[in-house]
């Protein structure tokens, strides 16, 4: 499915949001967090 630029950059940035608050909860000892977060991060690269 094409995406626009605008469009990457607004995805983008809504994971990065989410990893921020993932990474919050995982320092907290959160596990779940902390698996989602891995997955997260791998998407991201």
């Amino acid at each position: 499915m094409p995406v626009s630029k605008k469009q990457m950059e607004k995805l983008r940035k809504e994971q990065k949001a989410k990893a921020e608050e993932l990474a919050r909860q995982a320092a907290a000892g959160s596990a779940s967090a902390a698996k989602k977060l891995k997955k997260l991060e791998k998407k991201l690269k």
